[in-house]
């Protein structure tokens, strides 16, 4: 495995590290979906993240193509194999970014999410084993 391209999504998880030409060292500290397909959170990278970009982000187009364009050059697997994999991080680098790992069960399929951050995901989210939606604390 070398690249981000090389793994299914479905075997990505927190604490993977990667290496960008242009976006540098990221962590993988969160998965998810979105109306707009799987979704990565980086630790200082928007790319991935599911959000719509912005329009004035991306290189002039025409008008037929511009949101087309941007949205299927920021929906993963797209570019994936510019992300090189650089391993796991260790507690040791998890404790030093100040960040702690969380898990929160799904209660439809009892699947666990494991996550890091600086704090519980305030949010709802979408299971990423049987695709229900819920909102529970993590712990």
């Amino acid at each position: 495995m070398d690249s981000l391209a090389d793994l299914a999504f479905e075997q990505l998880k927190a604490g993977m590290r990667f290496s960008h030409p242009q976006h540098g060292e990221q962590v993988i500290l969160d998965l998810g979906r979105s109306a707009l397909g799987p979704t990565i959170q980086f630790d200082n990278c928007p790319v991935y993240n599911g959000e719509m970009p912005s329009m004035s982000l991306g290189e002039p187009t025409d008008d037929a193509e511009d949101i087309f364009h941007l949205l299927s050059k920021n929906t993963y697997p797209a570019g994936a194999e510019a992300w090189r994999y650089l391993g796991e991080l260790t507690d040791r680098e998890v404790l030093g970014h100040g960040w702690r790992w969380y898990a929160v069960a799904c209660p439809h399929c009892g699947s666990t999410h494991r996550y890091l951050g600086a704090g519980p995901h305030p949010g709802s989210r979408v299971c990423l084993s049987c695709g229900m939606g819920y909102t529970a604390p993590a712990n």
